[in-house]
């Protein structure tokens, strides 16, 4: 599948959205006599990012122009794993929430967001959306509850550096495909200029989740169907062959370093210093590396997720929702405003040049990063034509990424207690890279004890 550039007011504010604390913001009603409705969104920018938060502002002047009878209030709030589900039972929570992908499912069985299908039909362009984009807010009736934010959307990847990579005799332009080449490429790149030649994270749930990305590119999975109820499927083949490439790449090639306790930002900044050779993220993490830690662009390379007989790749990103306490009017107003803020640049290309001026009049976004395409072939080829002359990223460096990626399945993150299952799994990762004599084995018979009581309250 073709994959489209990145980064807009879009992606930016479904970042923003991201990065907050959820605050108390009434849904309830929100319609009046005379047509007219109102509901509140998340998505604002923080008041730390003024140009974000003023474009995002003239957009929603803009959609209440064109659409006359909807009032629109955006909040700085966000997802905060801490206090959302009590603000959606009291009734506190935005018409619009951003979810991470790890809670549609959750929120669709617990019946706290709304059924989108019939409003969504009614968009033209439904019918070319990737479905692979729909998948995590579907129920088992194929009911659709919510719409993977294009600008959001990330698949697991090989981010690494190109200057390491010359420097230990390695091609640039041809980077690992497989684990066995991912460990071969750290050795070199340890023996040869002294870096860490391939780093990972081990704590605020990163280690799990990175553990389910090497799990599906090997063919395996988090969690299976056991009769109505997911039940544990990570103590097989796939995860303990993962963990232990990590433990032998540790304490074997000695190419991983000696600090394993770290999350994705401690990574980030490392790499951004030269310290660090290879790493998987999505691909949107050049962007954080470059304006906060220092990175060098020309020296970024991505590949596609390595693979050892799995054939996939992680999907993530952002769910945009509306919560059920929502009226009929605020939820179809809600559709209304999703597809204009975040779909819509995607697949016009008159939206997509707006999108892409707002953003290169400040030199520090980076347009041109490969995401995961939200449109058939057709229309991302228009879009990717009309946003081209505003892309400031070597498109080059990043084409290892896009021609393999369009070859992987794109497998959606664990569908119940995700982030309970990546929590229970750092400890398990930790203690791979930390204890020469763990048993990966044992480990994960440990956190499957643990997990299923979590899948348990999940269900």
């Amino acid at each position: 599948m073709h994959r489209t550039f990145v980064s807009g007011v879009a992606a930016l504010a479904v970042a923003a959205a991201l990065t907050g604390s959820l605050a108390a913001c009434s849904s309830s009603d929100g319609g009046s006599t005379d047509g007219k409705v109102s509901i509140t969104v998340q998505g604002l920018p923080p008041t730390s990012d003024p140009t974000g938060r003023k474009a995002f502002q003239a957009r929603v002047t803009a959609f209440e122009k064109a659409n006359p009878k909807i009032s629109v209030k955006a909040t700085d709030n966000a997802w905060d794993p801490q206090t959302f589900a009590a603000k959606l039972a009291g009734g506190s929570a935005e018409t619009m929430v951003a979810v991470p992908l790890t809670e549609p499912q959750g929120l669709i069985a617990r019946r706290q967001v709304k059924d989108l299908t019939s409003a969504l039909k009614t968009w033209p362009q439904y019918s070319q959306y990737n479905p692979k984009l729909l998948l995590p807010s579907k129920d088992a009736a194929g009911k659709v509850y919510g719409l993977t934010a294009p600008g959001g959307a990330y698949s697991m990847g090989l981010i690494y550096n190109r200057a390491l990579f010359a420097k230990a005799g390695l091609d640039p332009d041809k980077p690992p495909t497989t684990w066995d080449e991912v460990r071969q490429a750290a050795k070199a790149i340890h023996d040869k200029t002294g870096q860490v030649g391939y780093a990972e994270t081990t704590t605020k749930n990163t280690g799990g989740w990175h553990l389910t990305s090497y799990t599906y590119s090997r063919g395996g999975q988090m969690e299976k169907k056991d009769g109505d109820k997911y039940v544990p499927d990570f103590t097989g083949q796939p995860t303990q062959d993962a963990l232990q490439l990590l433990h032998d790449m540790r304490f074997t090639d000695n190419s991983m370093g000696s600090n394993q306790l770290q999350n994705q930002t401690d990574v980030w900044r490392r790499f951004g210093g030269g310290q660090v050779g290879m790493f998987i993220d999505g691909a949107g993490s050049v962007g954080p590396i470059v304006q906060q830690y220092g990175g060098t662009l020309k020296d970024f390379g991505i590949g596609a997720m390595p693979q050892d007989g799995g054939n996939a790749t992680q999907l993530g990103g952002t769910v945009l929702m509306v919560t059920a306490k929502a009226t009929q009017a605020q939820t179809d107003a809600a559709v209304k405003w999703i597809l204009f803020e975040y779909v819509e640049p995607y697949y016009d290309p008159q939206a997509a040049v707006a999108q892409a001026k707002i953003l290169a009049a400040d030199p520090k976004n980076l347009i041109g990063i490969p995401a995961v395409a939200a449109f058939s072939d057709t229309v991302q080829q228009k879009v990717d034509a009309a946003r081209k002359p505003y892309v400031n990223v070597p498109l080059s460096n990043f084409q290892p990424y896009v021609t393999g990626d369009a070859k992987l399945d794109l497998l959606p993150e664990p569908p119940v207690a995700a982030q309970n299952l990546y929590a229970a799994l750092d400890p398990v990762v930790q203690a791979v890279l930390t204890k020469k004599d763990a048993d990966p084995a044992a480990l994960l018979q440990q956190a499957a004890r643990q997990v299923s009581a979590d899948l348990e309250r999940g269900q």
